[in-house]
């Protein structure tokens, strides 16, 4: 089975809909199973995406998984609508550099967690199949709506990011604990500067679509 995780409603009734998944579970998050496949709604955050993972990782025992969603981009040359399949992601707003760690390095002494190498060569070549535009890159996570471009900027000469968010750097920690198979993908919607949160609205419903578009490549 194939686990979807992704954390805005309209992200998360795209992948269902793509993917046939009709049937709600019981679980503290909106969760829908259809044929070989599972698409959780994690809701926004750190803490929402890691419940999420771990809950789903324990419950069902998928043998692969996916976090799809939106970003915003801290790299000029991303557009709107583009993908980036993330190598790995880091928690930028973990700061534990009192104690010697680098920023974004966690207690365990990891500050990069990475996507799975297959499953990301397989969002690569589904992305080539569909015609949709992407890279491959690194992604910045934090609890906080970037809107600021002097902070952005910061953020892509620290940690070498391409788009910031909210979730994977969490989820791809979770998986990592777990040993579990997960690739991060994220669909560009916003510049992470002034009027991010105006262009994070108007690119959402379009970028849910085709991240749709990808789900079902990547299984059907």
């Amino acid at each position: 089975m194939t686990a979807f995780f992704a954390a805005e409603p309209e992200e998360a009734a795209a992948l269902r809909e793509a993917l046939g998944a009709g049937e709600a579970l019981p679980a503290p998050f909106p969760l829908h199973r259809g044929e070989g496949v599972l698409v959780a709604e994690t809701g926004v955050g750190k803490v929402a995406a890691a419940l999420a993972v771990a809950h789903v990782l324990t419950r069902f025992r998928p043998s692969e998984s996916f976090f799809l969603g939106v970003a915003g981009a801290l790299d000029p040359s991303l557009r709107a609508l583009d993908l980036l399949l993330a190598e790995k992601a880091v928690q930028w707003d973990v700061d534990l550099t009192p104690f010697g760690r680098e920023p974004g390095e966690t207690a365990w002494g990891v500050r990069f967690f990475p996507s799975d190498p297959a499953l990301l060569a397989r969002a690569e070549e589904a992305a080539g199949r569909l015609g949709l535009p992407y890279r491959l890159g690194v992604v910045a996570t934090g609890d906080r709506f970037l809107a600021d471009r002097r902070e952005a900027q910061g953020l892509r000469e620290r940690f070498g990011a391409q788009a910031v968010e909210m979730e994977g750097g969490a989820a791809l920690m979770v998986a990592w604990r777990f040993r579990h198979p997960m690739a991060l993908v994220r669909a560009v919607t916003d510049g992470a500067g002034e009027g991010a949160e105006r262009d994070f609205q108007a690119f959402l419903r379009e970028a849910a679509r085709r991240l749709g578009l990808l789900a079902r490549a990547l299984v059907y």
